[in-house]
């Protein structure tokens, strides 16, 4: 409970001074969610919240702007925590009681804005842009015309580039964007990087890695995934990001029940150390580097390009960068993987100075190190997977059990590509048939091959595993001849064409014993 009197220079408040003020605390404990409350005019006002101080902050704040100056008696009853945060003029949202107001629109809105995030308009394209417009409005030379026009011409080009180009704003996360984050972007977050690093486990069950370096760590989830496959395995995970909110929630859930934090003990995952920036020394590396959703935050092609070069210079074994499947976050992939991969070109900028151990090769989700062959295409489509996840159960939060995220990833290794057996992945939902099954592959000569498997034709325990593989899946299938698919594929057609033809054989004939009949 909190008293409160107002004074004016010394002298009490006239009644419609002190109704104003209470107008002005009742808007204020309106916009925290409060619906009952005691009060008493003129000069007076009793509260029954905890988060009486915070509203108070309020009215204070708004009638200081008519010369109106608050006083506040020492008869608190919060704690003194918000006592003093109130008297130091601390806002209401950082209570730690505060409600965030229409959390399932802000939560769709927000995973709709990430899911459309597009990289930053370069310089070089705006002009190229402007140079378009101009000359579609029919102007060739600005300096022909008069100051007037030229005015008007530059208005006009302004406008379009408003209207057509993409406007990239930089996410600035506080505490309540941090919240929003994460109950929309948690779940499938780590879903993902867990389904990442499950695959590299799979694919290497020895391997154990020692120290993680986490580039955008946001909330954590690529700590907590990381702690999931390789349990009491790393002992450092270094975590980078530039929002002190994020910092501070992905702390307190590390932080176990009932405890300060003081102890290592404490948390549930030991030798996570939060930072703002990258370490400078070129020695310290990691034996992983992650960036989970992180390359579509920077401002610049070549900025995004340095951070790219810096991660794989600070990693030992492996680098995974993982962004959602639209097309704009498969095409920021590419461009970190072609510039990693350009070695052995004489004109490459990074040769000699990725001599030193450098150089690496495509882990997954590629099984060759040519261009991906669907950038060559004139439609292109983005090399993305699926993933399923259970969302975040928060209170009067409705959503559904199960939800789908696509995304796209990219894991690159340190060293030469080891010789072997390699099998080509599915890159597309597999469609299962009556008697076959039909599967997208990409191969290892870097070609999209698209593969039938029937009983006939192939092996029960081939057939089987095509029946049961999943989107992403890596397909145990080599030396298969495409010509027996081509063959296999001409023979279902001629089979196909003659029970079409003698459907329509029947047809005719039926026809022709109704016309018989009818005369």
């Amino acid at each position: 409970m909190c008293f409160f009197s107002t004074t004016t220079n010394g002298a009490a408040l006239s009644n419609a001074t002190a109704l104003a003020l209470t107008n002005c605390i009742i808007d204020a404990l309106e916009r925290a969610s409060l619906s009952q409350f005691p009060f008493s005019l003129p000069n007076c006002c009793e509260l029954t919240s905890q988060r009486a101080w915070c509203c108070l902050f309020h009215a204070k704040k708004k009638v200081q702007s008519k010369s109106v100056h608050v006083t506040f008696t020492n008869q608190l009853t919060i704690d003194s925590t918000a006592a003093l945060a109130f008297k130091t003029g601390s806002t209401y949202r950082r209570h730690p009681e505060r409600r965030i107001r229409n959390l399932d629109s802000q939560v769709s809105a927000l995973t709709n804005y990430l899911l459309s995030r597009k990289r930053p308009t370069e310089d070089s394209e705006v002009r190229a842009a402007a140079q378009y417009f101009t000359q579609q409005l029919g102007s060739t030379d600005e300096d022909e015309l008069d100051s007037d026009a030229q005015k008007k011409l530059q208005d006009k080009v302004k406008s379009k580039l408003r209207n057509r180009l993409y406007h990239w704003k930089p996410i600035s996360f506080d505490e309540n964007v941090s919240f929003v984050y994460l109950a929309a972007r948690m779940a499938p977050n780590y879903a993902i990087i867990y389904r990442v690093l499950h695959e590299l486990q799979r694919i290497m069950p020895s391997y154990q890695p020692s120290s993680v370096l986490d580039f955008g760590s946001g909330l954590g989830s690529s700590i907590w995934a990381t702690n999931a496959i390789f349990p009491e395995a790393v002992k450092e995970y270094y975590c980078v990001d530039i929002s002190q909110a994020m910092h501070n929630l992905a702390g307190k859930l590390l932080l176990k029940p009932d405890c300060k934090g003081e102890d290592p003990a404490d948390f549930w995952i030991r030798g996570v150390y939060q930072r703002f920036f990258l370490p400078v020394s070129p020695q310290v590396t990691y034996d992983v580097t992650i960036s989970n959703n992180s390359l579509l935050e920077i401002h610049s092609h070549e900025e995004r390009l340095n951070i790219v070069n810096i991660l794989w210079k600070k990693t030992n074994d492996f680098l995974i960068l993982i962004e959602n499947g639209s097309l704009e976050g498969y095409v920021t992939l590419m461009e970190a993987r072609n510039m990693i991969l350009a070695k052995g070109d004489s004109d490459s900028e990074l040769r000699e100075e990725w001599k030193d151990g450098h150089l690496g090769h495509v882990f997954a989700p590629c099984s060759h190190d040519v261009i991906c062959p669907r950038l060559t295409r004139d439609k292109m489509i983005p090399c993305n997977f699926e993933q399923k996840y259970e969302p975040l159960q928060v209170p009067n939060l409705k959503r559904k059990v199960t939800q789908v995220e696509n995304y796209s990833y990219l894991v690159m290794r340190k060293g030469k590509r080891q010789e072997g057996t390699v099998w080509p992945r599915v890159i597309s939902p597999v469609l299962l048939r009556s008697r076959h099954t039909i599967c997208r592959l990409c191969h290892e000569d870097g070609q999209l091959k698209e593969l039938i498997i029937t009983k006939g034709k192939h092996e029960r325990d081939l057939y089987k595993c095509a029946r049961y593989t999943q989107w992403g899946d890596l397909l145990p299938v080599s030396g298969i001849d495409e010509n027996t698919n081509n063959r296999e594929t001409k023979t279902r057609g001629r089979i196909e064409e003659r029970q079409d033809n003698a459907k329509d054989e029947e047809r005719e004939v039926g026809e022709g014993k109704n016309e018989h009949l009818q005369r």
